[in-house]
């Protein structure tokens, strides 16, 4: 069988098998969440943790990453299944499973966990805080893919009789949502209590239950959220610099907020586990893009061959020149190199995608990157100097957590002048969109918020602008009579028109 064919039925398995896994109502937001009352906070907790990095890691992840252009579906390598999000063709199960994951299940069971929290006796302010944080998370997540979302009365719920208020919920403003997460973050930091013992610990795979953490945490998606918002709300640039004054936000790698997954069968990757099953722990489906392949080779980044490798049986020279596919195109088989994979048990670091590979949720050189473009701008006070001195920090940490050594890397910025006001916020945006290559939403929205790097439209693609937005799954409309109607894939958001 030749590998055309082989990847045919590959794909018709994995399709089969996503059909399988979804419920027919699964877009029915405030659908009474199986009056799960009796759970304790912690066990609802470590269920809501991982269900979204779950399936931001196999759901929603392949699809906004190739959809983006972070990665590509490699045309007819890909037996064209995989180039159709590249072409803005998003499958009702990523979509829907997206959906479903967010409200249905993480906002379900941290909406019980706050309330089981702060009905306990003695109250746990820091499990009702530690679930907070993560609900504005959550929000901020869903908002940024579908722009306005159910907010205030997503899973509403009367404690006293177990029914929804809200069975029909309204779908607010994004604008409303993103202060609403603000909010959150704001009431869940007033909530943390440094004195008490009480919170989640053993069922915390994040940060175990230290406070501190999740108190920098909480302020380090304060800072994303205002920076999102800061072009359609000049206010928040003095939010901006008050923040980045006051600190007290992730300050080494120490404190990246990770979901771990573990190389033992069952607790793998899961976007691993799926190569594992379908292709033996080799990647025929996703390619590097032209747009990061070029972006990479304008900086000559040493990553470019820890990124991706030689497409199995190509043919390509390993110690070669790395081709990206072309937006939506084809690629041929003795150019064509995948996005970097790791058998089990494999030594080395470089690989992207290994079988304990976490979800990064928040990481060291995201939030100096952050900073650095911040002072760039002049949302915050430093300079361009400082701008600088913060922007080669987080690319130090940037190339550590990919296992490039200081003189490596030492040498890699010693080839980047320092920054300019004319190329500082350039240099910046782009440098971190090369750094989210296996954080699809985070570098989806770098590039939706800076619009940089420039994107070419994917050939085929289903629109006359580039990808803003997922669309509502159609179960969505005859689930919510609220629920709105779709916009174009190509109009921008609140945040970046």
């Amino acid at each position: 069988m030749n590998l055309l064919h082989k990847t045919k039925y590959i794909l018709l398995a994995s399709v089969l098998w996503l059909a399988s896994s979804c419920e027919s109502d699964f877009l029915d937001v405030n659908q009474d969440p199986n009056r799960a009352t009796s759970a304790e906070p912690p066990l609802l907790f470590t269920g809501a943790l991982n269900q979204y990095s779950t399936n931001r890691v196999i759901d929603f992840g392949p699809t906004g990453a190739t959809a983006s252009q972070l990665w590509s579906g490699g045309g007819n390598l890909g037996a064209g299944v995989f180039t159709r999000p590249e072409r803005y063709i998003i499958s009702i199960f990523s979509n829907g499973n997206t959906w479903r994951t967010h409200y249905r299940e993480v906002q379900k069971n941290l909406t019980l966990a706050i309330q089981g929290a702060e009905s306990s006796d003695p109250v746990n302010n820091n499990a009702a805080a530690q679930c907070k944080i993560f609900r504005a998370l959550t929000f901020l997540s869903s908002s940024l893919i579908w722009e306005d979302v159910p907010f205030t009365e997503a899973v509403d719920i009367d404690f006293e009789t177990l029914e929804l208020r809200s069975p029909d919920p309204a779908f607010d403003p994004q604008e409303q949502v993103l202060n609403g997460v603000i909010g959150l973050l704001d009431e869940a930091l007033a909530q943390i209590d440094p004195e008490s013992p009480l919170a989640i610990t053993n069922n915390d795979l994040i940060f175990g239950g230290d406070m501190d953490n999740w108190r920098k945490f909480a302020k380090s998606l304060k800072l994303r959220t205002l920076m999102i918002m800061v072009d359609a709300d000049p206010s928040k640039a003095g939010d901006i610099a008050a923040l980045i004054q006051e600190g007290d936000m992730i300050s080494s790698a120490a404190d990246n907020a990770e979901f771990p997954f573990f190389s033992e069968s069952g607790n793998r990757n899961p976007f691993w586990e799926t190569l594992n099953a379908f292709a033996g722990a080799q990647n025929f489906f996703y390619f590097a893009s032209e747009a990061m392949v070029n972006v990479m080779k304008k900086y000559n980044d040493p990553r470019l061959g820890m990124y991706f490798q030689p497409y199995p049986g190509g043919d390509v020279d390993p110690n070669g020149e790395v081709v990206g596919a072309p937006p939506g195109g084809n690629i041929p088989a003795d150019e064509a190199w995948v996005l970097s994979t790791a058998p089990v048990g494999q030594d080395g670091t470089f690989e992207l995608v290994r079988p304990n590979s976490p979800d990064v949720l928040f990481s060291y050189q995201e939030q100096l990157y952050l900073e650095a473009e911040a002072i760039a701008r002049g949302l915050a006070p430093g300079g361009v100097a400082e701008a600088d001195a913060r922007f080669r920090a987080a690319t130090q940490a940037a190339m550590a957590y990919r296992g490039l050594s200081a003189e490596a890397t030492d040498a890699f910025l010693a080839t980047i002048p320092p920054l300019t006001d004319a190329n500082a916020v350039e240099v910046i945006s782009e440098m971190t969109w090369i750094d989210q290559i296996v954080r699809p939403l985070e570098g989806w929205t770098t590039w939706r918020r800076t619009e940089m790097p420039a994107l070419e439209l994917p050939e085929g693609a289903q629109t006359t602008g580039l990808f803003q937005r997922f669309q509502f799954a159609p179960d969505e409309a005859a689930a919510n009579d609220n629920s709105p109607v779709d916009k174009p894939l190509d109009e921008k958001m609140w945040f970046n028109r």
